[in-house]
């Protein structure tokens, strides 16, 4: 895997091209720029040669890569300079982040046209070492697309403790054909209520802190009502803790549809959702931090909220088919070998009883293990230990290995990453909503 820290780059000034737009185009604008996204496989990442109709913001504002000595923040920097706008970051460049960086623009920040290796976003510490807690925050609507982001410091290697973070209500973020690596407690925060949060045709991986694995989360709303969050088509693997932490929070709207999602510590506790999603994904290995009594064995740990005066209980609608959830014997085998473990099953009584008040569906989810044709080895030794001491145990087995990468390089190389395909004879191939594969589409081919 290619090193990024190593790589020259051209310093050139911001080239700022005017568009004819109007006001009322603002949406379609939004909307098109977002329908460029591909289902190519993920290690391809090829932007689409389309142009940019007219649109408000009027300006496309070209940024140069940073040096990390004379040029930091460029980025940041620009959106300060300009403003709403969509930004093209150069292909291969990287653009450091240093202390509090907070994007307050409505903005696109896109990789430049082309098949080069992506932009990389990545954090610097400061003269005395210090990381901000925060990579990037945010106070306006952000729609990436074709972006890497390292969450490891560029000077230290010390990893993030959260990449993004939301600071006012109602903001719309979009991650679309991103690849995202590398953070400790939280990818995403939204510290602000409200917020819409769509993750398509991207990957995130290595979302995990070893010495205390109940974080390492995707998503922590920290209890704060938010509107929606939608993960479509999407790879995320090796994850400590949980991938959606609601933390009690009632949300409007949850997607989980066509993904692929592999080594993830925590089960899936919906607490709570308005109107949950969630169909033709391929789930493996998720859930090993077992249950200490049988009575809480759930995976599908789906609750029913106590009314308040904008949300109903009976009003509740949530869709749970057409599943492979499975997990594989060297996991299962624990279980026997640690008894104080219980080993999770689909539903519970709540569950069920929400089936039978016609608030919940789950139907045609299976239970076939696949063997993957690249994926990353599961990290045994760690999950045995969890097994053997449980989560306040590890912070003295933290050294033992759980974060992947393709040959232990830092960086990210398209081709060269690991893959999630499987046999088209597998029940998998066929057993979707329409018939087709389950799982992301990155890996149909």
């Amino acid at each position: 895997m290619k090193t990024r820290n190593n790589m020259p780059h051209c310093i050139s000034a911001t080239i700022k091209k005017k568009m004819l737009g109007v006001l009322t185009v603002l949406v379609g604008m939004v909307l098109t720029v977002s329908a460029l996204s591909s289902c190519e496989p993920k290690e391809t990442f090829v932007e689409e040669n389309t142009a940019l109709p007219p649109v408000t913001p009027q300006e496309i504002v070209r940024v140069a890569p940073d040096d990390g000595v004379v040029r930091i923040n460029s980025l940041t920097k620009a959106i300060a300079a300009n403003g709403d706008a969509v930004y093209e970051l150069e292909r291969g460049g990287i653009y450091y982040l240093e202390g509090k960086n907070v994007i307050n623009k409505n903005v696109i920040i896109r990789a430049a046209k082309g098949t080069g290796e992506l932009p990389t976003i990545q954090p610097l510490s400061d003269e005395q070492g210090q990381l901000n807690a925060d990579m990037l925050r945010f106070e306006a609507n952000v729609t990436f697309k074709n972006i890497y982001f390292n969450g490891k410091d560029a000077a230290s290697n010390n990893m993030m403790q959260r990449l993004f973070r939301t600071d006012k209500a109602d903001l719309r973020i979009t991650f679309d054909s991103c690849f995202v690596e590398n953070c400790r407690n939280f990818c995403i925060y939204a510290n602000g209520t409200g917020g819409k949060f769509y993750i398509k045709n991207s990957t995130f991986r290595n979302l995990a802190l070893t010495s205390d694995p109940a974080n390492g989360r995707l998503f922590d709303g920290r209890g704060k009502q938010q509107d929606t969050i939608s993960i479509v088509n999407s790879t995320i693997y090796n994850v400590t803790g949980h991938l959606i932490r609601f933390d009690n929070a009632i949300m409007n709207y949850f997607e989980l549809k066509n993904n692929t999602v592999y080594n993830v510590g925590f089960h899936f506790q919906i607490n709570y959702a308005m109107t949950a999603v969630i169909e033709n994904n391929i789930i493996a290995n998720m859930g090993w931090k077992a249950a200490t009594k049988a009575s809480s064995a759930v995976f599908w740990d789906v609750s029913e909220f106590t009314a308040d005066k904008n949300h109903r209980p009976e009003d509740m609608r949530i869709t749970i088919r057409n599943n492979n959830l499975f997990t594989v014997d060297a996991i299962k085998a624990l279980y026997t070998k640690y008894p104080n473990n219980f080993e999770r099953q689909p539903l519970n009584a709540t569950g069920q009883n929400l089936i039978t008040k016609g608030l919940l569906v789950y139907t045609n989810n299976i239970s076939e293990v696949l063997t993957f044709d690249n994926a990353p080895a599961l990290p045994m030794a760690y999950i045995e230990k969890y097994f053997e001491v449980g989560s306040k145990g590890m912070s003295k087995f933290a050294d033992l290995p759980f974060y992947v990468d393709e040959n232990g390089i830092d960086g990210f190389t398209n081709g060269q990453t690991f893959t999630f395909r499987y046999p088209s004879t597998a029940q998998s191939a066929t057993a979707s909503t329409t018939g087709g594969r389950l799982g992301s589409s990155m890996w149909s081919n």
